[in-house]
């Protein structure tokens, strides 16, 4: 079993096949998600998210949301 709180990451783990097991909203409201991970690739594929396009995406999206929420629109 491999857990993430990180969205992005989820759904790069998806692409790349994993299965997700479970997904929920823990009580602090931080996202939960859990992958079966029986060949033990979550933690190769994580490294591989962190030093790709996708990463550097998920990023600017996070920036926008930023921008948004603190320009008072």
């Amino acid at each position: 079993m491999f857990i993430t709180n990180d969205l992005g990451l989820a759904a790069y783990l998806m692409i790349k096949g994993l299965v997700l097991k479970d997904a929920n909203i823990n009580s602090r409201g931080t996202y939960v998600f859990e992958f079966e991970d029986p060949d033990k690739k979550a933690k190769s594929l994580s490294i591989s998210f962190l030093n790709s396009e996708c990463a550097k995406f998920d990023q600017q999206v996070r920036n926008l949301r930023t921008l948004l929420k603190t320009s008072g629109n």
